[in-house]
């Protein structure tokens, strides 16, 4: 009369160690899934940050020399009107793309990586790029209207850009201030990509 009860409490035993066998299992696989995941998630991470480092890098220091040689061009063109000599546009241009490298950044977005990233880091680095980009669009129209409106002149001499009474023509000042202004734009990001390559490589320890 004993021996059935014994048999079913043995069976009942057998199935819950199966069963806690197969939720031990289900378990393992899911943390090991998590693990994995999270592994891959921070080697994104990583790749991502070293990519958008070395681009602020780059540009934190491009930039500068860039700013310099417009702000020195302006000068020496403003040096010789104020003498009251008639000269060429002294015209700094940026040789090559005349936008700078973004394709880390550009990567991480559509990637999803981007938002791995802390989200005042996020905010900073998505205004960095918009503004980056937006001032390196009005540069492009600028240098449009050189190609177009001053390059031709440039065989007609000095003279083809003053009016008779030799002050420089309006849309040469209005050039001069933009490209200054192009100037202070760059100066400005260069600072800023180096405030924030400095927390990407903080963020990175």
């Amino acid at each position: 009369m004993d021996s059935a009860p014994v048999r079913w409490r043995s069976r009942a035993l057998r199935y819950v160690a199966e069963l806690l066998t197969v939720f031990a299992g289900v378990t393992a696989a899911f943390l090991l899934d998590e693990c994995r995941g999270r592994a891959a998630e921070r080697e994104a991470l990583d790749q991502a940050r070293d990519g958008i480092v070395a681009e602020l890098r780059r540009y934190k220091v491009r930039a500068l020399e860039h700013a310099d040689g417009i702000t020195e061009s302006i000068d020496r063109w403003r040096r010789a009107n104020r003498t009251g000599q008639r000269t060429m546009p002294d015209l700094y241009r940026i040789h090559g793309a005349t936008h700078p490298p973004t394709a880390a950044w550009d990567a991480a977005v559509p990637s999803g990586v981007a938002n791995l990233f802390e989200p005042e880091l996020r905010l900073q680095l998505g205004y960095f790029y918009t503004e980056f980009l937006g001032i390196h669009d009005n540069y492009a129209r600028n240098l449009e209207f050189i190609e177009r409106e001053i390059l031709p002149r440039i065989e007609r001499g000095p003279d083809a850009f003053y009016d008779a009474t030799g002050r420089p023509h309006p849309e040469i000042r209005v050039l001069m201030a933009l490209l200054e202004e192009f100037s202070e734009d760059l100066r400005r990001m260069s600072s800023l990509a180096g405030e924030l390559e400095s927390t990407l490589m903080t963020e990175a320890r």
